[in-house]
């Protein structure tokens, strides 16, 4: 390509260029910029096409990770009621279990139960039953 000093169709060889070399004319110059424009032109273009590539790639992913947090957020709801559900339970256990007798009040009562014995104890009918025999023989022995 030609130097800056020269114009459009001068012939002078440019410094250091080896004598005898045919220059580059306007023509020849011509198509050399319409090649690099046409070359410059497909590296515009190819980028605008991975730009588009890109862009419409970032939007699906968006879309994808939009999707991927809602359903995500939609799972902590729902252990968060889950959570609730347990700990309310939980708590209704507590108070139940508050309410039960202690060890100590179960080893008080066992003390009573052997103390008393009521193993032995008798009952109405039982009682009645024994008065009853113990008058027949009475009656009995009396005649």
């Amino acid at each position: 390509m030609a130097g800056p000093a020269l114009a459009f169709g001068a012939k002078q060889p440019p410094p250091g260029a080896p004598p005898g070399v045919p220059q580059q004319g306007p023509a020849t110059e011509v198509r050399d910029l319409s090649r690099r424009l046409r070359t410059l032109e497909e590296r515009y273009s190819n980028l605008q096409t991975k730009t588009q590539i890109t862009e419409q790639n970032m939007l699906s992913r968006d879309k994808r990770v939009s999707v991927e947090i809602k359903t995500i957020n939609l799972d902590i709801n729902e252990i968060k009621k889950e959570l609730l559900e347990v700990k309310d339970k939980i708590l209704m256990l507590l108070k139940e279990i508050q309410s039960l007798a202690k060890k100590e009040e179960l080893q008080v009562l066992n003390k009573y139960i052997n103390l008393w014995e009521p193993i032995n104890f008798v009952t109405r009918n039982e009682v009645t039953q024994i008065i009853e025999e113990i008058l027949k023989k009475k009656s009995s022995s009396d005649k």
